[in-house]
């Protein structure tokens, strides 16, 4: 949140102190973001990435997923533990209590 806030709404604070003695401010982050801060759908795409990365991740590789013999590996042919978080999540998007967020 707090690099999200830095990047769509910059503020003269200062990150960090650079070795030879200057500040490197938030400004200067922003300006580096390619119109995030102009783009709804692009926020909305970052902050949904973010919340949803690794649901339902079973602490192991996808590889050994399929070695276990993982139900995943019957359903996905690869990125298993990635596209079941992708749909996990989409599934929730879809729900009823969420529609005032999809439109």
């Amino acid at each position: 949140v707090k690099l999200m806030s830095r990047i769509v709404a910059p503020s003269d604070a200062v990150i960090r102190n650079t070795k030879d003695g200057t500040a490197e401010y938030a400004v200067n982050l922003h300006d580096h973001t390619y119109g995030i801060t102009s783009d709804p759908l692009t926020q909305f795409a970052c902050i949904f990435s973010a919340l949803i990365h690794d649901v339902d991740h079973q602490g192991v590789s996808n590889a050994q997923l399929v070695a276990e013999g993982s139900p995943l590996g019957q359903k996905y042919s690869c990125s298993l533990a990635e596209q079941n978080s992708v749909d996990l999540s989409w599934k929730l998007l879809m729900d009823d209590q969420f529609e005032d967020l999809r439109h």
